[in-house]
């Protein structure tokens, strides 16, 4: 369970002194009085000298469902929604052994693909391929530093290699995010091995490759590892900084000092929050994406068939619909390092227990 302390200072009575004349035993004796009134009195003013209210910002939600086991940890999770029926979206994962795990919405695996590990992944959705709309994932892997690009074929649920022209950045490849998917391009967020990022831009011209263009390089404060986009900014996750919001030239919003591994950004009735997990604590704690000040600590618990969350590991938010009446506002996609599955939990339940916070 999680608290805010809130310490002020107490309002103590106020000495009072008279003077009145009196010979010097009736003095005397006043002065007696007035400290052994003190003394008596010394425990009851320590306590009021600080006054501590507790707000907890401890919250629980239960898990809806878990996905089929694969045996391997997960480092990454994105969505792929389909726009045309709901209940038909996908979920990819990025498993420790390499390659991607394509899920549909029930939780069953669809597909394996091998291939390299991956840091990170970013997903778009809607990206127009030869003018026709075909979900693109791409991903990073610091092992070779190269960024690979896979698109989907929703219908057959297949994984294919992606003809991508050569994304190089200057400091190598720890990780990557999706910054913003527009009009015929896509503009990943490349964090390097040192301490800054590259923002590259993916678009169809129509050649044999996707053609890449680096449009910018900026400094970060410390090496970063994970990331998540939020209004034209990152918010990057570093194991020797903790979790920093900053813009595209590189210039710090705002930075807040904690262990963090997994980011994931989300709005929840109008407000904006960055989840962050870091592999080893029981709780998900969620922070306001623009001052990174805490808003909330949330245990996933046992739902109806299912156990909740012992250990929290990549964790991924849609709001887009996935169907049925649980996900009909999106869901939540999150690792569970105990027993090694991916676990999701209702987008409108989890508001529900964010706001209660309030």
């Amino acid at each position: 369970m999680s608290y805010i302390y809130r310490v002020s200072p107490s309002e103590g009575p106020e000495a009072q002194r008279t003077n009145s004349g009196f010979g010097m035993t009736l003095a005397l004796a006043t002065s007696l009085f007035a400290l052994t009134a003190c003394s008596q009195s010394g425990e009851e003013i320590a306590e009021e000298v600080v006054q501590v209210e507790e707000v907890d910002i401890g919250r629980q939600v239960d898990v809806t469902a878990a996905f089929s086991g694969t045996e391997s940890d997960s480092t990454a999770i994105g969505f792929i929604p389909n726009p045309n029926s709901a209940s038909l979206g996908l979920i990819v994962s990025a498993p420790r052994d390499g390659g991607l795990d394509l899920f549909n919405a029930d939780g069953e695996i669809l597909n394996r693909h091998a291939g390299l590990q991956l840091s990170g992944i970013a997903t778009a959705p809607g990206f127009q391929l030869r003018g026709e709309s075909l979900p693109l994932v791409f991903g990073a892997s610091s092992e070779a530093d190269e960024i690979h690009g896979y698109a989907i074929v929703v219908d057959r649920s297949e994984i294919l290699e992606l003809p991508l022209a050569d994304i190089t950045p200057v400091d190598g490849i720890a990780g990557l995010c999706l910054l913003r998917e527009g009009v015929g391009f896509v503009d990943l967020a490349i964090l390097n091995s040192g301490a800054s990022a590259e923002i590259w831009r993916v678009r169809d011209a129509g050649e044999e490759t996707l053609s890449v263009e680096q449009i910018s390089h900026f400094d970060l404060p410390s090496p970063a590892r994970q990331c998540a986009a939020d209004n034209g900014d990152l918010i990057v996750a570093s194991p020797a900084n903790g979790l920093v919001r900053v813009d595209t030239a590189g210039q710090v919003q705002s930075s807040r000092i904690l262990a963090a591994s997994g980011v994931a950004v989300g709005d929840f009735n109008g407000t904006r929050l960055v989840l962050v997990t870091n592999g080893s604590d029981e709780s998900i704690e969620a922070f306001k994406t623009d001052d990174l000040e805490p808003f909330a600590s949330i245990d996933v618990v046992d739902g109806l068939s299912t156990p909740g969350i012992g250990h929290p590991g990549a964790v991924a938010i849609t709001d887009q619909s996935y169907g049925y009446t649980a996900y009909s506002a999106g869901m939540l996609a999150i690792f569970d390092n105990d027993d090694q599955r991916i676990k999701v939990v209702s987008r409108e339940a989890f508001s529900r227990s964010l706001m209660a916070s309030e």
